[in-house]
């Protein structure tokens, strides 16, 4: 025992300088909008309200600012610990798209803060858990006077198990309990140290599904009760009829509120523990609070809550010091009186329970419990145990005589940021250790599961549970078809049904270790599969779509969630312990290595085995207990996408795909590929896009590499193979030499078809015009161009953007001339564009060749400058436009010369004012720019600059960065001596505007003609009197100082 705590302790410690770590991390190296867009915190907020509530808590509600509606994705829930900047930290209470509620424990001075100011909301990772778990520890370490101290010696095996305590005959309050679960029941009650229930997936351990209750009834089996009580709470329900005082605790929150539930259907006397921010809104009501307001004292408690209300209405309005200290003090006085109030409740309403739940730290000595005598309990019941480290199941173990440990230790561990802790031993559950002790000699298995198909449950029965699973009949052939609405075809009617991307390329996103993972191609067939279910009549509230990494289930988010909302998109870890109709799974690494390795991560997100890279790599899907976990959520349907060539090297992995191909439908993702589903739409997240042009941008120059699998590359959909002469390899020869012949292999294949095309729309006499789709990339129009060219075929490009695509037609046939001058404009353009054939050799349309001037220069043939090579495309197509823009400015200008010429003198108009202001003014401008190169960008920038960085009057120097003025009319910058229109030359322009002004509006104001905007008689004299009677208030404030004096 003394090794253990020793141990665990500097475990402890490690794992918490993780966590800080982490959480440092986080913090400072990166940035709020960082922070903010991972979740961790929102920015921006301002305070919509405050108000008391929670039972005497201080609520503080924040919305965004600037106008936004609704706050950007975030990870913050209720129930979860909260800073405010400069305003402490609290609990979330309510969390909604436009408002979120924040309860803090003590003022901090809240009534101070500035409801216009703006704050940030940060998600905090306190140190309280690890408090209470050291000092647990510590306790354990103390002495054998404490009511566990012969169960710890079992535990830890300095004891040996005591003979089981007399039977007594036992009423189930569930008649509809089978075999395994009555043989739990009673053996956990008469172990007097300790029994271990161990439940399998869907087998009852906890919860009873309604949907199997509902369905029996309807079938006509009478005999399913409408209580709803099975083993674990069958087992508590038996020792408080036996006269037992029980501490029943859980890992998470959820956990406990899902045992009060159920105990509080079977009118069991219970308390719930903890801050009622954190318990389900309907079960509030049996919580320390609620039931400490409704007890004898709810008088006395209301009053003295009432009073605080109305001292926090008077701070909210006074504005003097003293009166705001004055009411501070009355609100801290105020809330002591409360506490001490509900402090001479508690140990009655404790006392008076059957019952207690708590998660596993609420229950530590520093809480509630803390008021009732040492032996009050008289057996602990730990639900979820397998989910949780066994230091933080002694917090609650340490105030009973026995426990009972209910879980599935071949389902999901606790979850370790420290590698080095986990290895060395945190990791390892109680239940797992005392397990490997006492084995069968303290536990019992649930055998009747209630959940899945036979087919979909037998591969988890044979793999980890010896066999021992049966189906219920309610459920062992049930399929989606037999739900009423549902249409009954081939996939409907499969419980399972594998997909294999197995030789289709469909690899994972080339990114760091540290990101996450994610296959583009598995999330698109994913979606496609979804959308097939609910056109089959499936609802999306009963669909799951799971994924073991973060970033695959945003992948899929951005799929599915618009059009399909309530379908349930997470990771395995966030979907233990619940259930669907239909689960869709995706499985993500491939490569010919073959290499298993244990990657942590902590997922959160719906089934979907998402990794494939050419390394062959599963990362921690190689974890027996996650695979699991994912398989067994679903009821009726089970989909899983793999690349079974990757999956194949691990056995466990490698079981399941051959067991999936001997029992349920098999189909290859070649299906998805020619139907055009994978990569039809490029769904990204902003960040991701940015990491994988950052991962490009880093290589440059290596190719075979990018944001696809690091030695084995499949073209980008915009991008030709590139030709073998200009390969380097990098590594290995051979895989060097096979992406060659690939690239070679794809380049024939496409030309070969096109040919094919082309030569049937040659020989066919009925056509005369072909259009190719839209969906070609520019390196198939490419080859499209080179073949009609050939062919002695006419061929161009239309449309911009998505909508480019490839027009041939026969020699002597017009084509339809384009409707958008863009368009036309655009193609003109885009004929003047130098293209490279597959040899990678520059191709112009034009005859003429540049002229080489060394071996790293060219000479244009436009303006006769050197430029370097590389650069030579870019300046051409730059040249050409430029001509193109002189010659359209000139035919313009001589155009208009020419219609001057031949208008009557009568009809022609002088010039205006203005017009000659501005003509001046460009004039001076191009005056002083005349000197700079065109060419030379940075120059004009600076020229520029400089213009506007001194005063534009006639030999003035004065600088105008600090102080100057831009003039609306001619739009240059003058100092504050020459800033008036009239001064430098805008006066006639001035007048045109103020006449114009007066025309336009009707109204002849005093002056220039801008309205007056000071306020009429009535707004004044309104003005004049709320002046009045703020004085005298004031006034009359400064008597009362002075009488108090």
């Amino acid at each position: 025992m003394e090794k253990f705590i020793e141990t665990h302790l500097k475990l402890l410690d490690l794992e918490r300088e993780t966590e800080i770590e982490e959480t440092r991390i986080l913090t400072e190296k990166l940035p709020p909008k960082e922070l903010q867009r991972r979740g961790v915190c929102l920015l921006k907020l301002r305070i919509s309200g405050r108000k008391t509530g929670l039972y005497g808590r201080t609520i503080l509600s924040f919305e965004a600012s600037g106008g936004i509606k609704e706050f950007p994705s975030h990870n913050i829930t209720s129930g979860t610990d909260q800073q405010t900047d400069s305003a402490g930290s609290g609990i979330i209470t309510r969390v909604s798209q436009t408002e979120i509620n924040v309860a803090f424990d003590e003022s901090q001075d809240l009534f101070s803060l500035d409801d216009d100011a703006l704050y940030k909301l940060t998600k905090l990772a306190n140190d309280v858990t690890y408090k209470r778990i050291k000092n647990a520890l510590n306790r354990l370490s103390q002495g054998h006077s404490q009511p566990c101290s012969h169960l710890a010696s079992v535990l830890f095996q300095e004891s040996e198990l005591s003979p089981p305590l007399e039977s007594k005959e036992i009423y189930y309050i569930n008649s509809n309990l089978d075999e395994s679960q009555k043989e739990a029941v009673r053996f956990a009650l008469s172990q007097p140290e300790i029994a271990v229930v161990h439940g399998p997936p869907g087998t009852g351990k906890t919860t009873t599904n309604h949907k199997i209750i509902i369905q029996a009834v309807k079938q006509g089996q009478s005999n399913r009760v409408k209580k709803v009580s099975t083993t674990i709470i069958e087992i508590i329900i038996q020792a408080v009829k036996q006269g037992k005082k029980i501490l029943a605790c859980a890992p998470s929150n959820i956990s406990v509120d899902n045992l009060v539930e159920r105990l509080a259907a079977n009118k069991q006397k219970i308390v719930r523990l903890g801050h009622p921010a954190r318990v389900l809104k309907h079960i509030q009501k049996y919580s320390l609070d609620a039931i400490l307001s409704t007890s004898d004292d709810t008088r006395l408690v209301e009053d003295v809550r009432s009073d605080m209300d109305k001292a926090m209405s008077k701070l909210k309005k006074t504005r003097d010091k003293g009166e705001r200290q004055r009411l501070r003090q009355d609100m801290k006085s105020l809330r002591k009186e409360l506490v001490q109030r509900e402090q001479t409740a508690i140990k009655q309403i404790l006392k008076k329970a059957d019952v207690v739940l708590a998660t596993m730290t609420g229950a530590s000595a520093d809480g509630p419990l803390k008021l009732l005598d040492d032996k009050h309990f008289d057996l602990g019941v730990i639900d979820e145990c397998s989910q949780a480290i066994e230091a933080a199941c002694w917090i609650p173990l340490l105030k009973v005589p026995r426990c009972i440990l209910a879980g599935d230790h071949l389902q999901l561990p606790p979850t370790i940021l420290s590698n080095e802790a986990a290895k060395t031993g945190l990791e390892t559950t109680l239940m797992e250790r005392v397990l490997g002790l006492y084995d069968n000699q303290i536990m019992r298995m649930l055998t009747t599961q209630y959940r899945m198909n036979q087919v979909i449950m037998q591969w988890s029965s044979d793999q980890l549970y010896d066999g021992k699973l049966v189906a219920h009949p309610s459920v062992s052939d049930h399929l989606l078809r037999d739900i009423p609405g549902i249409t009954d075809n081939e996939e409907t009617s499969e419980p399972l049904l594998l997909i294999d991307t197995a030789g289709c390329e469909m690899y994972e996103l080339d990114l760091p270790e540290e990101i996450s993972k994610g296959n583009e191609g598995e999330a698109d067939i994913v979606a496609t599969h979804v959308e097939k279910l609910i056109s089959y009549g499936l609802k999306q509230d009963d669909i799951a779509v799971i994924a073991p990494y973060n970033l695959q289930v945003e992948l899929l988010r951005l799929r599915l969630s618009s059009n399909y909302p309530k379908v349930e998109v997470k990771s395995v870890d966030g979907f233990q312990g619940r259930e669907k109709e239909a689960v869709v799974i995706s499985l993500v690494r491939s490569n010919p290595k073959g290499k298993i390795s244990l990657v942590r991560s902590n997922p959160k997100g719906n089934i979907s085995l998402v990794r494939s890279n050419p390394k062959g790599e599963v990362g921690f899907l190689a974890e027996k207990r996650r695979i699991n976990v994912a398989i067994t959520r679903a009821r009726r349907h089970l989909m899983v996408i793999c690349d079974s060539e990757t999956v194949g090297h691990d056995k466990f992995l490698k079981s399941l795909v051959e067991y999936m191909t001997c029992n349920g439908e098999v189909q290859t993702a070649h299906q998805y590929i020619e139907d055009g589903v994978v990569n039809a739409k490029l769904l990204r997240p902003d960040h991701l896009s940015d990491l994988l042009s950052v991962k490009v941008t880093s290589q440059k120059g290596q190719k075979g590499q990018g944001a696809k699998p690091k030695q084995k590359q499949k073209p980008k959909q915009n991008e030709r193979p590139a030709p073998r002469d200009q390969l380097k390899c990098h590594g290995d020869n051979e895989v060097s030499k096979r992406t060659v012949e690939r690239d070679e292999a794809i380049l024939k294949k496409k030309t070969q078809e096109y040919q094919e095309h082309l030569n049937k729309f040659v020989t066919d006499p009925r056509q005369e015009i072909m259009e190719f789709p839209v969906s070609l990339n520019s390196y198939d129009r490419l080859i499209i161009h080179e073949l009609s060219e050939k062919l002695g075929l006419a061929h161009v490009s239309r449309g911009i953007d998505k909508e480019r695509h490839l027009v041939v037609s026969k020699p002597g046939i017009k084509v339809i001339e384009e409707k958008d001058s863009f368009e036309k404009q655009q193609t003109e353009v885009k004929d003047e564009i130098p293209t490279s054939n597959h040899l990678g050799v520059i191709k112009s349309q034009s005859d003429t060749t540049p002229v080489e001037s060394n071996n790293d220069k060219l000479i244009c043939k436009h303006c006769s400058k050197d430029v370097i090579r590389a650069n030579y495309s870019l300046h051409e197509i730059h040249c050409a436009r430029r001509q193109k823009e002189a010659a359209l400015s000139a035919s313009s200008v001589k155009n208009r010369k020419e219609s001057a010429k031949n208008r009557p003198e009568n009809q022609k108009k002088p010039p205006s004012s203005t017009k000659n202001m501005k003509t001046n003014a460009e004039k001076d401008v191009i005056a002083k720019l005349q000197n700079v190169d065109p060419d030379d960008f940075d120059a004009l920038i600076a020229s520029t600059k400089e213009l506007d960085s001194k005063c534009n009057f006639t030999k003035c120097k004065v600088k105008t960065l600090t102080l100057g003025h831009t003039c609306e009319f001619c739009q240059r910058r003058f100092c504050l001596n020459h800033s008036m229109a009239e001064v430098h030359g805008c006066g006639d322009a001035v007048k045109a505007h103020a006449r114009a002004t007066i025309i336009k509006e009707g109204v002849l104001y005093r002056g220039s003609g801008v309205p007056s905007k000071l306020p009429d008689a009535k707004q004044k004299a309104l003005l004049q009197k709320k002046m009045d009677k703020k004085r005298s208030e004031m006034e009359a404030d400064r008597q009362k100082k002075k009488k108090s004096k």
